[in-house]
């Protein structure tokens, strides 16, 4: 049903029933076209709830390895993703750590790559093969490096964990290695 308007002769006026439906319509369509931008920019936070390194192994004249535990947990936080694909990096300065092989214990761990120099630092990768929920830690991550044949000292330790779901975070500890 369409009233003419009296100003404007012949010009068909939207009914009444139209005008209300456009009201009560509007605000749904504008928050539904919001919702996927919010669920899409839904991210998990990380943290480490553990990062020690100390000297172990004594021969001679001091430690011959280093032994570094690390754990992550994932931040509770109302629609945060499950982490998967989680990638721990630590790195060890040259100046006391060997490079090669690390010996890795820890329920999930693996070892990956092991990169650097004596001049530059040495960076030790591992890969998390299990999945985090919200609020939930990895297995603890216990592995073992080899140590230069130097005098203890003060060093800090540097690690990085990240995953597709979470930005990268940064954790170190300085102790005498």
């Amino acid at each position: 049903m369409t009233d003419l308007m009296p100003d404007a002769p012949g010009l068909p006026r939207p009914s009444r029933r139209a005008i209300l439906g456009a009201t009560w319509t509007a605000p749904v369509v504008v928050a539904a076209s919001a919702a996927p931008g919010y669920a899409a920019s839904a991210s998990a936070t990380l943290r480490f709830d553990t990062l020690t390194s100390y000297p172990t192994t004594w021969a001679g004249r001091g430690p011959t390895r280093i032994e570094t535990q690390v754990q992550v947990q994932h931040v509770w936080a109302a629609n945060a993703p499950t982490v998967s694909g989680l990638t721990v990096s630590v790195v060890f300065p040259g100046s006391v750590a060997a490079g090669g092989p690390a010996a890795v214990d820890g329920k999930g761990w693996t070892a990956g790559s092991v990169t650097g120099s004596a001049a530059k630092g040495w960076t030790y990768t591992f890969s998390y093969a299990d999945t985090l929920a919200p609020s939930a830690s990895t297995a603890p991550l216990t592995f073992v490096v080899g140590r230069r044949d130097v005098d203890q000292r003060r060093e800090t330790v540097t690690a990085y964990a990240g995953a597709p779901q979470a930005p990268t975070v940064t954790a170190t500890t300085t102790r005498s290695l």
